[in-house]
């Protein structure tokens, strides 16, 4: 129940990013678009997002991870009925602003949660399960956009997310408490009760003595600024800090949002063709999160980031090559979407599975919450200036132009996990924290 409910975190983001790809090639005949507005429009709820990943860690910290996960999905369904009601540009973006305020919620504290309530040895299967529902909401938010084509309801692909809303919301109520958050606010007692129901009682006393060793440290050591002049935080926050912006440099959520336009443009055919372009990518998405979750805890993570990194990036390279140099038509659509595929497959079993619990491993407890919004705020930031550029950046400097930008990011973002990045699998929190203190 852990790792479900809160897991459907996940689902909303990636409704949240899916459904848009579909919906833009149907707003313009209500709501009027210039290119630029479309890319800031898919740009949006990023920007939203990155404004409340700011201040999620305090917030968790304050009212606690489980009450920030219901705030969170109360305003996702507010917000997906004001899109609802959108008649203009303003509305429309305004809307989406607030979805991505849910969004961003969401982003820093579910990871943050699984990370402090389960076991370990299954940690790495927890996080893995967010991006595991979040590429499940990419999917399904692309096949009701396919369902909707042939009456361009673009309100009623909107409107459908109210589902998984509904789901997390109400699931989010009866989810336990972190015990980490329990400590660290003196509910030593509580924490216990929750520990002695997840591990067996010898365990649960035992990760409970480590975790009030842990906060007792973190007091002692003080903020997050004064943190900076510890050697054994400073490295980690760095390394954090550069995954979390060359995770979006990738372009992963650019080309999700506009792939159905992409292909559309390129030649492959009509709006039912490109919809179930973007279907089929987001289908490849899925399955091989799925795999990355059956094999989060058995292999390195280190080696498969770097594996996948390196394959993203001459995938990216690849479709770029495609685009500059094969003519517009149904042989460059079909190419383009072939090196799609193959870019969100090895996203996808790569860094897109195991992102979040890298960031999560290898933040320090006494800064990990405060680090994880300021890491998760430079993530979003960068995939919504990223987003909001994409479109006119690729017009102008040429087809393809972007894919090669996006690549030559991602080839530097598998050469820092090779290079800085310990090894994490099957190591508990205090025992990843105590390598950067040699």
């Amino acid at each position: 129940m852990i790792i479900f409910f809160s897991a459907m975190g996940g689902m909303l983001y990636g409704y949240d990013i899916g459904v848009i790809n579909s919906a833009f090639l149907f707003i313009n005949k209500d709501i009027p678009m210039s290119t630029f507005e479309t890319s800031l429009l898919g740009g949006s709820v990023l920007f939203g997002g990155a404004f409340a990943i700011l201040l999620a860690g305090f917030i968790a910290d304050i009212i606690g991870r489980k009450r920030t996960l219901i705030v969170s999905g109360l305003i996702f369904i507010i917000s997906v009925i004001m899109v609802y009601m959108s008649d203009s540009y303003v509305e429309i973006l305004f809307a989406r602003l607030v979805q991505g305020i849910s969004v961003g919620f969401v982003t820093v504290t579910v990871p943050l949660y699984l990370t402090e309530t389960v076991p370990g040895n299954i940690r790495g299967i927890a996080v893995t399960c967010f991006q595991l529902f979040l590429t499940a909401g990419i999917l399904i938010s692309n096949y009701v956009g396919l369902l909707f084509e042939a009456t361009a309801n673009w309100r009623g692909m909107f409107l459908s997310a109210l589902v998984p809303a509904a789901i997390f919301f109400i699931g989010s109520i009866f989810l336990c408490k972190s015990p980490r958050w329990l400590v660290s606010v003196g509910r030593d007692k509580e924490a216990e009760s929750v520990l002695n129901r997840i591990f067996e009682k010898n365990a649960a006393q035992k990760e409970l003595t480590e975790i009030k060793e842990v906060i007792e440290k973190s007091r002692q050591e003080g903020s997050l600024l004064k943190s900076l002049s510890h050697r054994h935080y400073l490295m980690p926050m760095l390394i954090v800090f550069a995954i979390a912006i060359l995770a979006q440099m990738t372009g992963i959520n650019s080309i999700l949002q506009f792939s159905a336009t992409i292909l559309k443009e390129s030649g492959l055919g009509s709006n039912y063709v490109a919809i179930l372009g973007g279907v089929t990518i987001t289908a490849i998405n899925f399955l091989a999160t799925l795999i990355a979750v059956f094999i989060a805890d058995k292999f390195e993570r280190k080696f498969i980031i770097t594996f996948g990194t390196f394959m993203v990036s001459l995938s990216l390279i690849a479709t770029g090559l495609v685009m500059s140099l094969v003519n517009a038509g149904e042989t460059q659509g079909w190419l383009i979407l072939a090196g799609m595929i193959s870019f969100i497959f090895f996203f996808a079993i790569g860094p897109g599975a195991y992102v979040w619990v890298i960031m999560s491993e290898l933040l320090p407890g006494a800064i990990r919450s405060k680090a994880l919004s300021i890491a998760l705020f430079l993530n979003s930031m960068a995939s919504a200036i990223l987003a909001s550029v994409f479109l006119p950046i690729n017009n102008f400097l040429g087809h393809g132009s972007m894919f090669y930008i996006c690549g030559i990011c991602t080839l530097v973002y598998s050469f820092i996990v090779f290079k800085f990045v310990p090894k994490t699998t099957g190591r508990s929190l205090e025992d990843i924290e105590a390598e950067f203190m040699k």
